[in-house]
């Protein structure tokens, strides 16, 4: 029986706590199926102001630097330190003051200290992006991040990879695409099922203020959440949710860089393709343990 905790921090959202926790009740048991994860025991979902969600952001970025740092050789601390308190963090502090709760709606945090993962939602961000129009965005958001708590369980909150490839913490390479990737592909089956189409946020209505904000990064994050749910049908297809899933417990089957631009070149080509390289070695890759 999955624990939800659905906490309003603002005290003004009681009406959005409650489809929060009804959209819950009706998406938790679609996961296992959809999916092939599990969802945790505890899933837990606060609605906070906007200042909170830029702090959480920000501190969430700072603890993952700390971990990065302790798992590094020794004799490249003292860079990387520097590096993260001169530029990393400034730039992303910056970053997160201009668009956090305008662009973006929420995130998922693994917690300090706890093997259980908090998605916040900003009101503010949720109507600047149009989901609080249609219940029927609300749950597509809902179950994103949901199966980003069901990422972070499978993977141990990363811990899976990080022992050999520290900088994951940090998503080099194909973890982000993989994970967004995942989690849009999980999301459009599960509102496929719940309302016979799938439903994608991008399509809601924006407000004037969301769309006045310069969408420089946009071609990349479509890369990373369009390639990715390419990246992540095309396996599965190839080699079924239960080996796919194999992916969360061994770095060895993370998709590399060619890999990841596969995806990426096959959601960009003129005529509709499917890439075809990290698929092609999931096929063949040994199980683990082998």
């Amino acid at each position: 029986m999955t624990t939800v905790n659905v906490v309003d921090d603002t005290g003004t959202q009681g009406e959005l706590r409650e489809q929060i926790e009804s959209i819950l009740a009706r998406v938790i048991p679609l996961v296992k199926p959809a999916t092939g994860l599990d969802v945790p025991d505890t899933v837990n979902f606060r609605i906070t102001p906007v200042e909170t969600y830029r702090r959480d952001q920000v501190a969430n970025m700072s603890r993952n630097l700390r971990k990065c740092h302790k798992t590094i050789p020794y004799w490249r601390r003292p860079f990387v330190a520097a590096l993260t308190a001169a530029v990393l963090l400034p730039v992303f502090r910056r970053t997160i003051a201009k668009v956090g709760g305008i662009l973006v709606a929420g995130a998922t945090f693994s917690l300090p200290e706890s093997e259980e993962s908090e998605t916040v939602f900003v009101p503010e961000g949720l109507q600047h992006n149009g989901i609080l129009t249609d219940e029927k965005y609300l749950t597509a958001l809902t179950v994103h991040e949901l199966l980003h708590q069901a990422q972070n369980h499978a993977s141990g909150h990363r811990a899976n990879w990080i022992a050999n490839r520290a900088l994951t913490l940090l998503d080099p390479g194909g973890i982000n695409h993989i994970e967004e990737g995942h989690a849009t592909w999980g999301d459009r089956s599960i509102t496929r099922e719940l309302y016979g189409t799938a439903v994608d946020t991008r399509s809601a209505p924006k407000s004037e203020q969301y769309k006045a904000i310069p969408q420089r990064g946009l071609q990349k994050k479509l890369d990373v959440y369009e390639g990715g749910c390419l990246l992540v049908m095309s396996a599965v297809r190839a080699v079924g949710l239960e080996t796919f899933n194999g992916v969360w417990a061994d770095h060895r089957l993370l998709p590399n860089p060619s890999e990841v631009a596969d995806a990426v070149a096959a959601y960009n080509a003129d005529a509709p393709t499917q890439p075809e390289l990290w698929a092609a070695r999931l096929e063949s890759a040994e199980p683990a343990g082998a």
